[in-house]
């Protein structure tokens, strides 16, 4: 299975992460193998302790604890801002990431991943920062619906998160496994407005495409819809090829 930067070989009992090997004990690993049969859903401490500590009373829960935070500290993740094992209180846990699992694999190396990152607001306006937020929205929504079978857009609440982010186009890439990813900036003067978009390969980190569009913004929404149009136009030369 695969999420994120990591691999997990059920059979082999391994972990890996930019294909290179992790150590981990025998309990996290359980405890994450529960996690990504179930990915997406609750698995309860009461099953937790059943299969991993069927004959244990005492010294339980610091055992499931002590697991969980040796699995978490592995992954690099964080019980108050998780992206792998969410908390749920006096509950269990879930599995947040998108997992590609053994079946899925296949259709998933045919399909083209992309990322929107939040356009950068250049004009130091809380206002132009509102239209830079719609202009991503919208850009996801156009290029979401080019193809779906073989273009998959990551969501806008999967985007969003790196608004303000100092990591790399590679680190980004590698961390939601994506192939392309689409940036760009917003820069005004006056009712005026310029509009940048970048499209980066993942792998060598090139630039494919960049074009700039320049707008009067008489109708914010009109100018939005028609950039996104023109990019998903553009895009879709370099991102869905004949």
């Amino acid at each position: 299975m695969r999420f994120g930067t990591f691999e997990v070989n059920l059979l082999s009992r391994e972990l890996r992460k930019y294909g290179m090997r992790i150590r981990l004990e025998e309990k996290p690993f359980q405890i994450l193998e529960l996690l990504l049969e179930c990915a997406g859903h609750v698995v309860s401490r009461k099953a937790l302790r059943e299969k991993l500590w069927p004959d244990t009373v005492v010294g339980y829960e610091h055992g499931l604890n002590t697991a969980v935070n040796k699995l978490r500290d592995l992954l690099g993740d964080s019980a108050r801002c998780p992206r792998f094992v969410e908390t749920l209180p006096r509950v269990g846990y879930r599995f947040i990431a998108p997992v590609v699992k053994p079946g899925m694999v296949a259709a998933a190396e045919t399909k083209k991943m992309l990322l929107v990152l939040p356009f950068e607001d250049l004009c130091g306006d809380s206002e132009q920062e509102f239209f830079a937020d719609g202009l991503t929205e919208e850009m996801i929504s156009q290029l979401g619906q080019m193809n779906p079978k073989r273009l998959g857009v990551i969501a806008r609440t999967s985007a969003i998160q790196y608004k303000f982010t100092k990591k790399s186009i590679g680190e980004i890439a590698a961390e939601l496994r994506v192939d392309c990813v689409l940036e760009g900036s917003v820069r005004c003067n006056g009712t005026r407005v310029r509009i940048t978009g970048q499209l980066i390969e993942a792998r060598d980190q090139a630039h494919l495409w960049s074009a700039t569009f320049d707008r009067d913004l008489h109708d914010i929404l009109d100018v939005q819809t028609d950039v996104a149009r023109q990019i998903g136009k553009a895009l879709a030369t370099e991102l869905l090829p004949d």
